[in-house]
């Protein structure tokens, strides 16, 4: 296993996991619709962008391919976790925990938050696990016209965390 920084090369891959993941993960309605109404075409260009941008850090992990990645955006206070996505077959094998806490030591993180889909049991225990706290605060996503509700969850690091 090897995570490294991703560059404007890996959008593709970063594409194929993240379409992986969602259609593992979400219901058949909701991959359905947000597969329809973000094309690959699309897809691709919106991390083509994220990746030449300097406020975001994304990095991998890999085997013999990229099975993972994580991306950090740096907000006022903390780093917001903006996604973090494993191919299906790697789920529950620790590559999470070490893509968060590469990401992590590398960017120095204090201070870091996410947004969770309220119907994500799985990320949920994911983040609980790892010492997220789920803040009662709620925020709603809007994506083609429907709304999902998302719930926040912070984690505090400490010398030692993982």
């Amino acid at each position: 296993m090897s995570i490294r920084l991703a560059c404007v090369s890996d959008a593709a891959a970063i594409c194929r996991v993240q379409r992986l993941s969602w259609q593992h993960l979400h219901s058949d309605a909701l991959t359905a619709h947000m597969l329809e109404a973000l094309p690959v075409a699309e897809h691709f260009q919106a991390w083509h962008q994220r990746l030449h941008s300097a406020a975001y850090q994304t990095w991998l992990v890999e085997l013999s391919e990229v099975i993972g990645f994580i991306c950090l955006q740096q907000q006022a206070q903390c780093q917001e976790l903006s996604a973090l996505y494993l191919s299906p077959k790697w789920i529950g094998q620790g590559f999470g925990k070490a893509l968060l806490k590469h990401a992590c030591e590398q960017a120095k993180v204090r201070h870091l938050y996410c947004w969770v889909m309220q119907d994500n049991q799985h990320a949920q225990g994911f983040y609980r696990h790892l010492g997220f706290d789920f803040t009662g605060e709620q925020q709603q996503l809007y994506f083609a016209g429907l709304r999902y509700s998302q719930k926040k969850a912070h984690l505090a690091l400490r010398q030692g965390h993982f």
